[in-house]
């Protein structure tokens, strides 16, 4: 199987740690510049700049602007079984968001949970915001629309040799704003091709969905746009926990490209 060529996160991580965990941007331009990454982007100092801002490994050394940063640890519990079953419909929001976070991490994307909901809501025993990956997507997304994107429940990246871009997108809507998730996808800027979801407890808000999307300004978009129920939600997320164990029970290793 093809190995996974590194990122700029695996890059910019190696070599923190080769400089003692810490390090100016200086010293990792230094020691990266001959990197093979660093010649298909003629603005990789710039990338490097994006990529210690925007993950959550990363962490700036006071005081402000020093331009030095330290290599974090940064563990999330493997995920475990899970259903969405409470009789509180806020509590299964937060389990569909953590659910979505956790796949995101186990199908190898990096993550980012909407800033409203890092805190204040949790997923088997840790807040949302620890789980996600990425702590700041406002370089990914610069224009007038960042506050509106920033309120998506959750995001997944890929990354190129420039960095981070969206994949998929994911709203999670228990009441009847199905409208205002479709407006809040639809911020994301047209130039990236991305999975837009909405997720739904029940079938009951399908209709509503379907009604939607044939409108303006959703309908030029309708192919691109998914509507879930949390039981589907539920059995791929299992699934995918549930091989993830059977893997390691194996004995086969995870290359954690993105870990």
């Amino acid at each position: 199987m093809k190995r996974k060529q590194p990122t700029w996160k695996d890059v910019v991580a190696e070599a923190l740690a080769d400089l003692g965990g810490q390090a100016h941007l200086s010293e990792i331009y230094s020691h990266v510049e001959d990197d093979p990454k660093t010649a298909t982007n003629p603005t990789w100092q710039d990338t490097i700049r994006r990529v210690v801002r925007q993950y959550k490994v990363f962490e700036p050394v006071p005081p402000d602007r020093s331009g030095v940063y330290r290599l974090v640890d940064f563990e999330t519990p493997l995920p475990q079984s899970q259903d969405i079953d409470s009789e509180d419909p806020e509590i299964n929001h937060g389990t569909a968001q953590g659910m979505l976070v956790s796949l995101g991490r186990l199908y190898g994307y990096e993550t980012f949970v909407s800033a409203r909901d890092q805190s204040t809501r949790q997923f088997q025993g840790a807040s949302l915001g620890d789980l996600a990956t990425v702590g700041d997507c406002s370089d990914v997304f610069q224009g007038p629309n960042l506050r509106k994107i920033r309120e998506i429940d959750v995001l997944w990246f890929d990354e190129d040799d420039y960095g981070l871009f969206p994949a998929y997108a994911f709203e999670v809507e228990h009441t009847t704003k199905v409208r205002d998730g479709l407006d809040r996808l639809l911020k994301i800027p047209k130039r990236f091709s991305v999975g837009l979801f909405v997720v739904c407890p029940s079938e009951d808000k399908r209709g509503l969905f379907d009604q939607l999307v044939s409108q303006t300004p959703f309908r030029s978009y309708r192919d691109r746009f998914a509507f879930r129920v949390y039981s589907q939600l539920e059995a791929v997320y299992n699934a995918a926990t549930t091989h993830n164990l059977e893997r390691d029970d194996f004995g086969i290793l995870e290359r954690h490209a993105r870990a």
